[in-house]
Parts: C-alpha cells; sequence; structure tokens
C-alpha cells in the first residue's frame, strides 16, 4: 500500500541515498507540519542548523578529522526523523489491521503492554506443564488469545521492545517447545521491520539469526534479507551493521545464502505459474478427465492388484494432447527446483476460521500438533494416521499454510475421496521423504533449502491473498535487484554469490537483470570470457546487437575462436546490416565446422543479402543434401535459381513447397517464374491465389511485386506489361 506520506518518505530515502541532504531536509519541512508535534518539528529545526554550521566549517576550510562521522551521524538522524514523521501520518489516516492494531495499543498504557507479554509467557508455560502430562490436551483459548494480542503487538509496534527487553527474550528464547509460535513472533517483527525501521529491532533479527531452533533461525534469516534490501541505502551509516552482516557468513553456509536468495527471485515465476495453471494445465487435465479415468482404470487403481510397474499405456493417454505432457513434465521439473506450484490450488482455500487469526498464516505446520488434532477429531481413516501427518510436517511438497488449508477442507470432503486421498497421498509422502533423505546425504543441510522454501511461499501467500493485504508493503512488489547491494558484498565474498544470482537469471531468461550483473564482472581487469559471451547474448536478446557484437569480438579474443562465438559475431553483423563482415565470420566458423547446418544456411543467407545468388544456391543445395527432411531450404533455391534464370529448376522447387504449406509469397513466386517463361495466363492464375491468400491483399501484393520490378524486367518482361498485368488482377478480381 503506498500513500501520500510514503511516497515522499520514498523521495527522502532516494534524495539521502544520493546524498542531497538539503533537498530531503526541504521535502521533511514540509511533511513535519502535518504531524503538529512539536517534537518532531524542533527537531528537524535543530538538525537543519546542525548541516548548515557543517557546510559552513566545511567551505571555510576548518579541518576535522571527525566531520564525515559526523556527517554519517546526521544522515541516521534524519533518516530516523522521516521514519517518525511517516510513521506518525500513517498511523492518523493508515487503514486495515496493521495501522488498527497500532491504535489499538497506542490508546493502552505501557504497563498493560507489558502486561500482554507476561499474560502470554504464563499461559504458554501452564501449556507445556500440561502438555507433559496429556500430549493430547487441546491449546486453550486463553493462550491462543495471547498469542494472538502477541502478535499484533510485535508485528504492529515500532516500540514494542521499549522498557521490555526481559520479557523479549523469553518471548523469542525460552524452551525449545515453543519453537513453532518463536518462529510466528519472527514473522510479526520481520513485518513491522518492513513497516518502520528500528535499529533495535534490526539487532533483534540479526540475533534470532542465532537461534537455537533452526526452523526459527532459518526464518529469521529469511526475513533479514528482505528487510537488508529495502533499507541497504542507509545500513553502512550505522556503526556496527556491516560487523553483524559479516557475522552472517559464521552462521549460514553460502550455499544457503545463495539458495535463499533464489528463493526470493524465484518468486516473480509464481504469478506466471499460477496463470499457466489456470489457463492451460487445469482446462486441459478437465477436457481429458472422463479418458482419464477409463484409460488408467482409477476406480481399481488402488486394489490389490496394484503393482509398481509402470503402465506402457499411460503414454497413449496423452496422444490427443501431447503439448500437455510436454507442460506436465514441465512443471514436474520446476517442482524439484522448488516452484511454487500450488498457488492457484491453495489460494482459494484461505477462507477456513483458522485463517481469521493472522498469525496463523505463519505459523509452521508440526506434528504432534493440537490445532490439526482438533481439525480431525471427529475423522477416522488414513488421513488421520499418525505417521502421514508426521511425513507431512516434515514433507518439502507444501508450504506451511498450505498444508493447514489441506487439513482445514478433510471435513468437508465426501467419505470415498478421504480414502482415496488419503492412500495416495500417504504413497506420495513417503516417496518425497525418502527423496528428501537422500537429499540430505548427498547434499547436508537441504533440509534448510526446504524450511526457507516453504516459509517464502509462506510470506507470498499473506502478502498475496490475505484479505487485508493493503494494509502491508508488499515486498514481492518490489523490481528485486540485489546487484550492487551493499550488504550483499559482505555475504559469502569469497563465493561471488552475485555471479551466481547472474546465472540463475539468466538461465531463467531475465537477461536485463543479468545483464547488470554479468557488466560488473566484465568491467574488471581479466574477464572471464564466458562471462563476455553471457554478457553478448544478454545485449543480444535485448536487441542491442551493436553492443552485443562489442562483447562478443572481446570473447574471440580470449584463446582460440570458437565456433558459437564466430557465428554469434556473424549475426549481429547481419542484423547490423552488415552482410560483407557476417560472411567473413560465417566462413571462418565453417573452417572449424564444415558441415554444421546452420554455418551453410546463413552463408547462403549472406550471399542471397549479397546478390551472390549463384554461390548462395552451392550452400542451399548443401544443406539439401545433409538434410533431405529440412523442406524450408526449397524456398531460397527457388527463388535463387529464378533470379539466376534458371527456370526449370526454379519452377520444380517453387513447386514442392506449395504441394505442402503454401505462403502468398509461394504463389506470387510462382506468377513471376511463369511469366518469365513466356506462361503469362498461368502467372496471372498465381497471382490471383496470391492476393486472396488469407494472410495477404492487393495493397501488400503490389507492395511485394514493386520491390521484384527490376528481376522480372531483367528476365525479358517488357516494361509497359507490368501495368497491364496489375490492371488485368485488378478487374480479375472486381468480378
Amino acid at each position: 500500500m503506498s500513500n501520500p506520506a510514503q511516497k515522499l518518505q520514498e523521495k527522502v530515502y532516494r534524495l539521502l541515498a544520493a546524498k542531497r541532504v538539503k533537498e530531503a531536509l526541504d521535502v521533511l519541512s514540509e511533511l513535519v507540519k502535518e504531524t503538529h508535534d512539536s517534537d518532531l518539528i524542533d527537531g528537524l529545526y535543530n538538525m537543519e542548523m546542525t548541516y548548515k554550521s557543517l557546510l559552513r566549517y566545511t567551505v571555510e576550510g576548518f579541518a576535522d578529522p571527525e566531520r564525515q562521522q559526523v556527517y554519517n551521524h546526521l544522515l541516521v538522524d534524519v533518516y530516523k526523523t522521516a521514519d517518525r514523521i511517516v510513521d506518525e501520518l500513517r498511523l492518523r489516516s493508515g487503514q486495515g489491521w496493521l495501522f488498527d492494531a497500532r491504535r489499538y495499543l497506542n490508546s493502552m498504557s505501557e504497563d498493560e503492554k507489558t502486561g500482554l507479554m507476561s499474560t502470554y509467557l504464563k499461559e504458554a508455560d501452564q501449556y507445556m506443564v500440561s502438555y507433559t502430562v496429556d500430549p493430547d490436551i487441546s491449546l486453550p483459548y486463553e493462550l491462543e488469545k495471547a498469542q494472538d494480542r502477541l502478535f499484533e503487538m510485535i508485528a504492529s509496534l515500532p516500540e514494542f521492545q521499549k522498557g521490555r527487553e526481559e520479557e523479549v527474550k523469553k518471548v523469542f528464547g525460552g524452551d525449545d517447545f515453543f519453537w513453532p509460535w518463536q518462529s510466528v513472533m519472527v514473522s510479526g517483527l520481520t513485518l513491522n521491520l518492513l513497516t518502520s525501521f528500528r535499529e533495535e529491532n534490526l539487532h533483534l533479527l540479526f540475533d534470532l539469526c542465532e537461534h537455537s531452533n533452526s526452523q526459527v533461525k532459518l526464518r529469521a534469516f529469511t526475513g533479514l534479507i528482505f528487510v537488508l534490501y529495502k533499507y541497504d541505502n542507509r545500513l553502512s551509516l550505522f556503526s556496527g551493521i556491516g560487523e553483524r552482516i559479516s557475522k552472517l557468513n559464521d552462521i549460514f553456509s553460502p550455499s544457503m545464502i545463495q539458495t535463499i536468495l533464489i528463493q526470493i527471485i524465484r518468486t516473480r515465476e509464481t504469478e506466471k505459474l499460477t496463470k499457466k495453471m489456470n489457463e492451460e494445465i487445469l482446462p486441459e487435465v478437465a477436457r481429458m478427465q472422463p479418458n482419464l479415468r477409463k484409460k488408467l482404470d482409477l476406480d481399481n487403481l488402488l486394489g490389490d492388484t496394484f503393482s509398481e510397474d509402470k503402465n506402457p499405456d499411460w503414454e497413449d493417454i496423452f496422444s490427443d494432447s501431447p503439448d500437455l505432457m510436454n507442460k506436465l513434465e514441465e512443471l514436474s521439473r520446476l517442482q524439484m527446483e522448488g516452484a511454487d506450484l500450488f498457488m492457484s490450488t491453495f489460494e482459494m482455500l484461505k477462507h477456513f476460521p483458522f485463517f481469521n487469526d493472522i498469525h496463523h498464516w505463519f505459523l509452521p505446520f508440526f506434528y504432534p500438533n493440537p490445532i490439526v488434532n482438533e481439525a480431525l477429531k471427529n475423522e477416522e481413516g488414513p488421513l488421520k494416521s499418525e505417521d502421514l501427518l508426521s511425513s507431512m510436517s516434515e514433507s518439502g511438497i507444501l508450504c506451511n499454510s498450505d498444508k493447514y488449508s489441506l487439513i482445514m477442507s478433510i471435513p468437508q470432503m465426501p467419505g470415498m475421496q478421504k480414502d482415496m486421498m488419503g492412500k495416495m497421498f500417504g504413497a506420495e509422502l513417503e516417496a518425497m521423504k525418502e527423496v528428501q533423505k537422500s537429499d540430505e546425504l548427498v547434499e547436508p543441510g537441504k533440509k534448510g533449502h526446504y524450511i526457507s522454501n516453504q516459509y517464502i511461499q509462506d510470506l507470498y501467500r499473506f502478502f498475496k491473498v490475505h484479505p487485508q493485504k493493503e494494509s502491508f508493503d508488499d515486498p514481492f512488489d518490489w523490481n528485486i535487484d540485489f546487484n550492487n547491494k551493499w550488504f550483499l558484498s559482505l555475504l559469502a565474498p569469497g563465493d561471488n554469490i552475485t555471479l551466481k544470482l547472474g546465472e540463475y537469471l539468466f538461465n531463467k531468461n531475465y537477461f536485463e537483470e543479468a545483464a547488470k550483473i554479468y557488466q560488473h564482472e566484465a568491467d574488471k581487469d581479466l574477464p572471464d570470457r564466458h562471462v563476455l559471451q553471457k554478457l553478448a547474448y544478454c545485449y543480444q536478446q535485448q536487441d542491442d546487437y551493436e553492443t552485443a557484437l562489442n562483447y562478443y569480438l572481446q570473447a574471440d579474443l580470449y584463446g582460440d575462436s570458437q565456433v558459437w562465438n564466430l557465428k554469434k559475431i556473424a549475426l549481429c553483423y547481419r542484423y547490423l546490416k552488415n552482410p560483407e563482415k557476417a560472411l567473413e565470420y560465417y566462413k571462418q566458423a565453417e573452417q572449424l565446422k564444415p558441415d554444421d547446418l546452420h554455418t551453410q544456411v546463413s552463408i547462403g543467407h549472406c550471399l542471397l543479402e549479397l546478390k551472390q545468388f549463384d554461390e548462395a544456391l552451392k550452400y542451399y543445395f548443401k544443406v539439401e543434401y545433409l538434410a533431405p527432411d529440412n523442406h524450408k531450404v526449397w524456398r531460397p533455391i527457388a527463388w535463387c535459381s529464378f533470379v539466376e534464370g534458371k527456370f526449370d529448376q526454379a519452377l520444380k522447387y517453387g513447386q514442392k513447397p506449395i504441394d505442402e504449406n503454401p505462403s502468398h509469397h509461394d504463389f506470387m513466386n510462382m506468377g513471376h517464374i511463369l511469366w518469365c517463361m513466356g506462361n503469362r495466363k498461368e502467372a496471372l492464375d498465381w497471382y490471383l491465389k496470391s492476393i486472396k491468400h488469407e494472410k495477404s491483399s492487393l495493397k501488400e501484393f503490389i507492395s511485394a511485386f514493386v520491390e521484384d520490378k527490376e528481376i522480372l524486367l531483367k528476365h525479358g518482361v517488357e516494361s509497359s506489361d507490368i501495368p497491364i498485368m496489375l490492371d488485368q488482377l485488378r478487374y480479375y478480381l472486381e468480378n
């Protein structure tokens, strides 16, 4: 959500990042008047006086070894004042859960606020004692209510720690029994920081990255990445922040850091995947459903005779829809990569009363779980199996929010559907469990990747689906670009994580963002050849062929020439309308790989553009010989033969595409050939076919015809006959 105050705040941030302090103070001077807060007004006035003194001393040449430190401290104060001014204005006009909660809490005394924490700690301790006696005990209403109130306080109140440091330690620390609720409070802290910057809250989030529980720790680190990204421009001004960021390298492996950054970037794919599921996959599956049930014999799939052998008939199911098979295979690959495939499935299942409590959107799915037990208290069968629920809690298939959606929907399912889903889902979970175990053996710490990925998907659902989402600043709406972020330079500095992010963006075809990263690498003294090539390819994909050519040429200077690189240089020259230079590089590529079809075709094209038609024919015939199934080569053979006056050959090859899938150009070319051979009437018939083609018109025909006029004249067509032929066509079209 963005209001006028926020927009001005963002403007102030931009001005301060550019060190345009005077302009930032001018904006704040207008903004602070709207608060009617004398402390803020006086504070800003004093800050401006301090800045004027600093400028005067600097201009007059006073030597001060601490000037930079004073300047940085002043910038920090301006940032803090901007935050507090905007907080005050948003509190007055802001709508939704966040601001309602903050206004409600501000109406309470400090003792009452402290009491919210104390009540939660007391209720939590009582529940833990009761649980040790009876593990099946339900979660008390008083504890649920206390959790909700505490989450409100941590998520919405910027000063929630003030005077309550000991209680805060107990809430986020304490017994490991409470890790699910500690995880929830970490999300509250992240929401708080994404709305209002407070240095003490940032340090608490850093502290939680060292939590003894990996679930809490990874949620804290994931939230921290978003927070560091948002406030990157100011972080270097704060004493000790750089050291705290560097210390993260002792806690998290480079692989873990890189994975979380990529998982965040990958969320931009979610909307596209959701659209694909809703518009392509699900409608097609629904269309196939009747045949699918019969062909797969689904009703008997789980019978005693069910075997693990692959059914040879399964491949035939998709014979009517091969594209669906390809799409499902693509989705399967994306799922293995951790892509969010289930947003479209579960976004409609967030209407259960469970999700009315905002903190439940961030609750990890664990087992044994009093909330799950309560939801399934009247259920029987496989879906209430402790093994299944335990496997579900450990599975990386669904995010936590979707797992709760699934559990809440079970009581509403028909009995037969429950049994079938329970058996199939159980088998799927067991299979995934084995995959995860083997992943852990191959790559220790892989479980952490599942935890962070699920949490990012939980956050995505909250910011995109929650009814009160407009109350929050959505980090998934940012144009996430980690390139040149100060904080990232301190994370895993020896692993060049930025370059690895560039590789990911490149592989996902985000060429503009990847180019920024590769550009930074290319500007180094001895850039890697592959970096230069990939940078060139990024510019090529953005149609900047001149810049692309520059980097392909640089890459060609490294060691022996590569066929791929030579062909790319040639391609850029072709796009830059320089077929002569393109031909030069294609010829070099041909020497290295004589029978490469792409090179042969490209040389033919260059020769054609250079009007060396007879030479071009040699290459097109070579392509036909090497790849007889490549019927596209027929058209340039027909055209070059026609231009060279080899009319019988032109007629033979001109007829071939007409017998398969003719274009209006094929019809026109046949007309040209026959007219030059003296068959005017037949030529007229082909010209009419060209004009009447669904992708043509008289206007388009005449435009193309005029371009070919010189060739017709060259082969004996009288200049005076051309307007007669065109008028004859017009009369025929009228009839």
